[in-house]
């Protein structure tokens, strides 16, 4: 009679057997080991990967460095028909988001909210065809509210597109660090604060400037005036800055691989988006070179900013206390274009500075999609 183990029973499998070696009525091998059963592709004489995150036919991977500029390149899903579609997303969405602006002003109005301004929805049509906007904005927290919330109102529209699009992280529109260096745009600040701020206006005291408040608003209207200003100005100037150095910059060099055409093309749209006088835009236009070859240099937007931020943040105050006009409508010299010329020069080359001794990244490290071989042809290209 058969045993269990006897090795010739046909319904008997190879786990059913003793270990090789072991002692008669040892437990089975399938008792100690799990019988391994390879996958089916694992023997494949040519296993084909799958290919990588956004390839295309015809193109291969380079590692690239990357300016800011460049920086929509860092995106594997990024191509370059989306900076247009982002655009056609975030403009109807800016107008949205006016018109819900536009209708808590008329509210405003209506319900005379604010002790500045008529309770009266018609003055809204009124002030948006003339410069009445402008010179009440200097005295009314709501329309200055208004009026500079208006262009802050950028910065969620291109913020909600980028998301929908790309590129992605979001902070590539910040800096090649994918993100913002709020150490570095303190840093910045301080220096705005100094070169641009402190030393033209100790310059202009020297050569006889008298700057006196002369403003007739009231202790409480010129403490929620300074209020408004602290907070909507810098969310206005930033949005600015994600417009025009941070979107147009970006799309630029997403078509045009050299920094200049991405830092001097969009700075006389930036000009044009200030109704000044003849010096007043100019000097804007050299604030707009300034603002695209610093975020180029020092591969962010920070410097840009703090430049942006620090120079409306004086420019209002002295606007509220009735010791300048910040529209520049009429009056602006040769001089101010002078003094633009030289306090922002001056901060680019002392920025530059600073960066390089900060070591401040100017590049991000990045697998660009070129045009030529497969895409597991990677090569290293600095």
């Amino acid at each position: 009679m058969s045993t269990p183990n006897d090795p010739y029973i046909p319904w008997q499998t190879p786990a059913h057997y003793p270990a090789q070696g072991a002692a008669p009525g040892a437990a089975p091998a399938s008792a100690h080991v799990q019988e391994q059963v390879p996958h089916p592709l694992a023997s494949h004489p040519n296993p084909v990967p799958l290919p990588p995150v956004g390839w295309r036919p015809g193109y291969r991977q380079e590692e690239q460095e990357l300016g800011y500029h460049r920086l929509s390149h860092a995106d594997p899903k990024g191509a370059w028909w989306k900076p247009l579609v982002e655009a056609a997303i975030g403009a109807p969405l800016y107008l949205v988001l006016s018109l819900l602006l536009v209708a808590a002003f008329f509210f405003v109005l209506l319900l005379g909210l604010d002790p500045a301004l008529p309770a009266d929805p018609s003055y809204l049509l009124l002030a948006a065809s003339s410069e009445i906007f402008e010179q009440e904005a200097l005295r009314s927290p709501a329309t200055f509210v208004f009026l500079f919330g208006s262009v802050a109102l950028m910065f969620p529209a291109l913020w909600v597109a980028r998301l929908i699009l790309g590129p992605k992280p979001w902070g590539l529109i910040h800096s090649v660090a994918g993100r913002m260096r709020w150490g570095w745009l303190a840093t910045c600040c301080g220096l705005v604060a100094l070169l641009v701020v402190v030393l033209p206006l100790a310059f202009d005291t020297v050569l006889g400037a008298r700057y006196i408040p002369s403003t007739t608003l009231p202790v409480g209207g010129l403490i929620a005036m300074l209020v408004a200003i602290i907070l909507v100005v810098p969310v206005q100037a930033y949005a600015e800055e994600l417009v025009f150095r941070g979107y147009l910059m970006q799309t630029i060099g997403r078509w045009l691989k050299h920094p200049a055409w991405a830092i001097i093309i969009p700075a006389p749209l930036f000009m044009l988006g200030h109704l000044y006088d003849l010096w007043g835009q100019l000097s804007v236009l050299v604030m707009g070179l300034a603002a695209g070859y610093i975020t180029w240099r020092t591969g962010g937007l920070e410097a840009a900013i703090a430049l942006h931020v620090v120079n409306n943040l004086l420019a209002m105050s002295f606007g509220v206390l009735g010791m300048a006009d910040p529209f520049l409508q009429q009056g602006s010299t040769v001089g101010m274009f002078i003094s633009a010329l030289v306090s922002n020069g001056l901060f680019v080359l002392v920025v530059i500075w600073v960066a390089r001794k900060k070591g401040i990244e100017r590049t991000r490290t990045a697998q660009v999609w070129v045009k030529g071989g497969h895409p597991e042809g990677a090569q290293s290209v600095r």
